[in-house]
């Protein structure tokens, strides 16, 4: 049923990305197909001593550009990345509750000078990384915002109409980004030790991974634009060979998010001898990291950066992210996350959600209106049972008044009479009933005879013999007073190829073969003795009753009836 139900656009994460030198960044991917579905950039101003947008009514602006642009609807869920403001480790002993981490970390972030200086308190989201603490330690990493910025940003997205569902800072999402667009799958897949170089307008960070898991980091600042394109180049050779000599590592990812540095240049003039990936966000790239379908500058998608892919896929299967949101009952993502299903991937978003519950909700109604009206025709069928039964009694109790006036002077046995009225009648009640009750799918019953209650005989048509012997038993549990038999059983359709076989009281057995009728009696007696010629007390009942989806086989049925109709004939005892 989920892969028939749609995801809608409000389902959709709008990653929302903040980078030094490029802008502001938006794009809506679409994960499961590696495939981005928009994208759009605009100038934004970032203040570097303060480490915050500059001026968030010029990010409204953009962004409402953006969203036009892009059809990004209100009410979109959206996650935000912006450049690192403190980005730390912590070692807590592995029985620590989660409530003393939480604090240990803001403890450790509000004695940043950022923070201070500020005077602000920090928002900081984390998670648990490869531990080289021993096994009695935890090792944590954390980032942290200030609560002015976060609660400026907060604003701005809620008059844009949108729902934050997160915060984090470019280094985690940067890693994820490189995931995302299908960089760094087998390294992952591996668990190989790979290296990553992310060189942005103000400082180069690398960043040591094992598979998927964080393992260490470090951060150089570095104010490249107060170098030449030459001096540029040689600062960051030379800082960061030195800073290499203490990973180890399979691959090198060197990312320029800045249009003073080449990736391209740069792994030339490192040249480490490992396998090394030069991915450009910047002027010098000629292709976007994954496909766009809808941009409004092709020119400008080419240079689309990796933490923008990483702040369209916070759910992805690459685990490292930093959410300073987390704990925010404002934000999050709701029932939205993606799961394997049916071989393919699933987003299982709110919408989807919402609509499971009502297509459930439907088929339940369905159901129960199903089981309502059954018992409103089973509650009929008892009702019509009562009605004839009130009926018989009725009528019995004429008998007894009739019996009454026949000689009023006579002297009767009032509680005799009765016990002789019931005891002569209960057995033409019960088989009353139960005839027409329980009647198997392929049976038709052509006469039932009865005489004083208690010698009756029923003959009809059927398609096997089970249903006979399954009609029978029922008349059994119905009426076991009686001591009915099947009295008999026989092949009545014309069949050249199989002999007739007749079976009475004491076992039977089907011989296999074409398409055939059988006609049976059930009795405790013969029908001669049943209906003595110019008897008076004996009921003889002409009936055809047809199985329920009778008319289903339109040739069986005309069979069947051409059968009734000879066997009636045939039956009838003379006189």
């Amino acid at each position: 049923m989920l892969n028939f139900l749609p995801s809608t656009n409000k389902d959709k994460i709008v990653g929302i990305a903040v980078t030094p030198g490029i802008g502001l960044e938006v794009v809506v991917l679409n994960s499961a197909k590696r495939i981005i579905e928009s994208y759009g950039r605009r100038e934004l101003d970032y203040n570097f001593p303060g480490r915050n947008i500059k001026d968030y009514g010029q990010f409204k602006i953009a962004m409402k550009e953006l969203m036009d642009e892009l059809k990004i609807p209100q009410k979109s869920l959206c996650y935000v990345v912006l450049p690192n403001v403190y980005f730390d480790f912590i070692y807590m002993p592995a029985s620590s509750p989660i409530d003393e981490v939480k604090t240990a970390i803001v403890s450790k972030a509000e004695d940043n000078y950022t923070f201070q200086k500020q005077g602000s308190d920090p928002i900081s989201g984390w998670c648990e990384v490869i531990n080289d603490g021993g096994a009695e330690m935890k090792k944590y990493a954390f980032s942290s915002f200030r609560r002015n910025d976060v609660d400026s940003l907060k604003i701005s997205i809620n008059e844009l109409g949108l729902k934050l569902a997160g915060l984090e800072t470019s280094y985690s999402a940067s890693l994820r980004g490189l995931y995302c667009a299908g960089l760094v799958d087998d390294v992952v897949e591996e668990q190989a030790p790979w290296t990553v170089m992310l060189v942005n307008t103000n400082s180069f960070t690398l960043f040591q991974m094992q598979g998927g898991a964080f393992v260490d980091y470090s951060d150089v600042p570095l104010a490249i634009k107060s170098f030449s394109p030459k001096e540029a180049y040689q600062a960051i050779v030379s800082n960061a060979t030195q800073l290499l000599q203490n990973y180890t590592t399979s691959r090198l990812y060197i990312i320029s998010q800045t249009d003073e540095i080449s990736s391209e240049v740069l792994k030339k003039q490192l040249n480490i001898g490992v396998d090394t990936v030069a991915i450009d966000s910047n002027k010098y790239s000629k292709a976007p990291l994954l496909e766009v379908m809808s941009t409004s500058d092709f020119n400008v998608a080419n240079s689309l950066t990796v933490t923008s892919l990483g702040a369209a896929n916070p759910r992805s299967a690459f685990k490292f992210v930093l959410n300073s949101l987390q704990d925010d009952p404002d934000a999050g993502f709701g029932a939205y996350f993606s799961t394997h299903m049916f071989g393919k991937q699933i987003e299982i978003t709110s919408s989807l959600v919402q609509q499971t519950c009502f297509t459930l909700a439907f088929i339940f109604a369905v159901i129960f209106g199903a089981i309502g009206g059954i018992s409103i025709l089973a509650d009929n069928g008892f009702k019509e049972k009562i009605s004839n039964a009130d009926s018989q009694i009725q009528a019995l109790n004429r008998q007894i008044d009739e019996m009454q006036k026949v000689d009023e002077k006579q002297e009767v046995d009032m509680t005799a009479l009765i016990d002789y009225v019931e005891k002569n009648n209960i057995s033409a009640l019960t088989l009353y009933d139960s005839i027409s009750s329980d009647i198997p799918k392929n049976i038709w019953l052509t006469k039932y005879y009865s005489k004083d209650g208690n010698r009756i005989a029923i003959q009809g048509i059927a398609q096997n013999i089970v249903d006979v012997y399954e009609y029978y038993k029922n008349l059994k549990v119905a009426s076991p007073q009686t001591d009915i038999k099947l009295t008999e059983l026989k092949v009545i359709t014309e069949n050249t190829n199989i002999p007739e076989k007749r079976y009475l009281s004491g076992g039977f057995s089907e011989t296999p073969g074409g398409e055939r009728l059988y006609s049976f009696e059930i009795s405790n007696t013969s029908i001669q003795q049943v209906q003595p010629i110019g008897s008076q007390n004996v009921n003889e009942t002409d009936i055809i009753i047809r199985p329920s989806g009778g008319g289903q086989n339109e040739q069986t049925d005309s069979q069947a009836q051409q059968m009734i109709d000879q066997t009636s004939k045939q039956m009838k005892p003379a006189g």
